[in-house]
């Protein structure tokens, strides 16, 4: 799945979400760690995450 289309199904997602669930997932997004590593690789481990998250809640 490409990055593009994975962001706008999250922010999709987030939408449908009332205030508290929204910050919940803010607060996800911000306490997810940096890899060391390669940023495509932690960006594309993180969106995944957060669609999971989403998928979940």
């Amino acid at each position: 799945m490409n990055y593009l289309k994975l962001e706008s199904e999250i922010i999709s997602s987030v939408q449908d979400l009332n205030g508290h669930q929204k910050s919940d997932v803010l607060h996800y997004i911000r306490n997810i760690e940096p890899t060391k590593h390669n940023t495509r690789l932690y960006r594309r481990r993180a969106m995944n995450e957060i669609r999971e998250a989403l998928k979940n809640s």
